[in-house]
């Protein structure tokens, strides 16, 4: 058994962590970041010692409304080099270290698919490792099979709980999952079923359809190509829900909203676990079909930021927040308890 528990968090995540924090009834350690005149960043813990410690260090690796490609990649770098270095500051002092990453830094770079590319998501497991990362706590990697690239225990999360409680508050009976693309069909079957299952237990009656949008894409832009919803017809009077790991441009959610909506769809809401919305994502949101969309805070949405780029007020999105579901994880770490009654059909 390892000391107290102690949060630690990166600038990327702190309303997150204060959230954490706020439900496991602790402070967080303070955190002092210093930016020289060169560039260089210093990372400062001035509180009391963590000194075997079960420390826990919270930092996502991306974030929402980066309108600047440039910019983007300078933050989200400096955000992992930050990780790194909160990690390295105390691995000789705290008891264990896990890496908290609501939001897995390149986790979309998890295969080579061309010549002469990085498995980037491969080399931040590594760099954690080499700074002396004990576990990593992640929430919805893009691609499960990444926990495989780790050669430190890797658990992941899910948003399905959080989802799910919304989904039924909903009051909607005819429902149709209908996956954005290829990769989310086995997320939006298991949460259909689950949903179902939900709802007869508490004496609804669900009518629930399930399919996909078939696309295809011809090279790696923001812009797929969409051919046809496979598996649903019709649409008419139903409630479509569609949900994914994550949304970036918004392009494809937006295809397949204006698809449902074509075949009868009555609302059309999506549940998306990292709503990274770069670009003009939300404008497009706030422009689409789409009755409401439903992100989590892995990645700290920023209204005020989201306001500035559709020039008014917002009227489709909306923030769930998953901090119980990490502090309940956090807690059963540090007894040693198992952590899969936090996920859906356990």
């Amino acid at each position: 058994m390892y000391g107290k528990i102690a949060i630690c968090c990166g600038r990327a995540s702190q309303p997150l962590g204060l959230r954490i924090c706020e439900i496991l009834g602790i402070e967080p350690e303070p955190v002092e970041f210093v930016r020289f005149t060169n560039g260089n960043l210093m990372v400062n813990f001035v509180g009391e010692s963590v000194r075997e410690k079960d420390v826990f260090v919270i930092q996502s690796g991306e974030r929402s409304l980066l309108q600047d490609r440039d910019t983007a990649y300078g933050v989200v770098s400096g955000d992992i080099l930050e990780l790194l270095q909160m990690i390295y500051a105390i691995k000789d002092s705290a008891g264990r270290i896990s890496a908290v990453t609501p939001y897995f830094p390149y986790a979309r770079s998890d295969k080579k698919d061309k010549p002469r590319i990085a498995i980037t998501a491969k080399m931040i497991f590594d760099m954690l490792e080499a700074v002396r990362a004990d576990r990593v706590l992640t929430m919805t990697l893009h691609c499960p099979q990444s926990q495989g690239f780790s050669n430190i225990p890797v658990d992941q999360l899910h948003a399905d709980e959080v989802f799910l409680d919304r989904i039924v508050s909903l009051g909607r009976e005819r429902l149709a999952f209908v996956a954005p693309d290829s990769g989310s069909i086995m997320n939006n079957d298991f949460l259909a079923m689950h949903v179902a299952r939900f709802m007869k237990d508490r004496g609804m009656s669900p009518d629930i359809k399930t399919g996909y949008v078939k696309k295809v894409r011809v090279d790696d832009s923001e812009t797929p190509h969409v051919r046809t919803v496979e598996g649903v017809d019709d649409l008419t009077g139903r409630t479509v829900i569609m949900n994914d790991d994550e949304i970036l441009s918004g392009k494809s959610l937006v295809q397949c909203a204006e698809i449902a909506r074509e075949r009868g769809a009555e609302d059309v809401y999506a549940f998306i676990t990292h709503g990274i919305l770069s670009g003009n994502a939300v404008k497009r949101i706030e422009d689409s079909p789409i009755t409401r969309l439903f992100v989590t805070d892995t990645v700290e949405f920023n209204t005020a930021e989201a306001e500035k780029v559709t020039g008014g007020p917002l009227t489709r999105i909306e923030t769930l927040s998953v901090a119980r579901i990490f502090a309940e994880a956090i807690k059963r770490t540090h007894e040693g308890k198992s952590l899969s009654s936090l996920f859906l059909g356990k």
